[in-house]
């Protein structure tokens, strides 16, 4: 399976059916964490769950709308990142990503997301990443602040998690903002 070496201790890899218990393992491993800030969390019940979202992740990248990559760190799979889709005719897409708790705070995502940037603005030419994040969820919206992405407003009442309503950050990084930090 393809693996992108990001530095000496961090790689993504493609998502895949293969690690699909090893994935289980970690979302498990952060449930009542992540559960704050992803709907899908209480979804995944076994490995089953995420060999299927494995599958829709390989079909994703088979129909060239973007791709799935698990986050390696020092051989183990901690987390994910990808694109939600990608608009081929306004050139845009949004970013997704999740980490175990453990490995919060150490600077592995932000690391992957300015390598997914580099993949986005060099290699696909695409003109437009937005990232949608929780306003509460501090150590997530760090990361597109960190990358210099513009914050665009706040989308109300977006979802329902554990019961109440959460607003979500609007952050966007255009091909010139990326060109001119990177």
């Amino acid at each position: 399976m393809f693996e992108y070496k990001v530095n000496n201790d961090i790689s993504l890899r493609l998502s895949n059916v293969q690690d699909a218990e090893e994935v289980f393992k970690v979302i498990d491993s952060s449930r009542d964490h992540l559960k704050k800030w992803l709907s899908w969390v209480n979804l995944v019940k076994n490995s089953k769950d995420c060999r299927y979202s494995a599958y829709k992740a390989m079909h994703q990248y088979a129909s060239n709308n973007g791709f799935q990559c698990n986050v390696i760190y020092k051989g183990k799979i901690i987390g994910r990142l990808g694109m939600h889709n990608i608009d081929w005719t306004d050139k845009s897409t949004s970013l997704g990503y999740w980490l175990a708790e453990n490995y919060q705070g150490r600077g592995i995502m932000t690391t992957c997301c300015k390598t997914f940037l580099n993949i986005i603005f060099k290699e696909l030419q695409l003109n437009v990443v937005y990232v949608y994040v929780a306003e509460e969820n501090k150590k997530s919206r760090a990361i597109p602040e960190r990358l210099k992405f513009e914050q665009k407003g706040i989308n109300k009442n977006v979802q329902m998690l554990s019961g109440k309503k959460i607003d979500y950050v609007r952050y966007v990084m255009t091909r010139e903002r990326y060109f001119q930090y990177y």
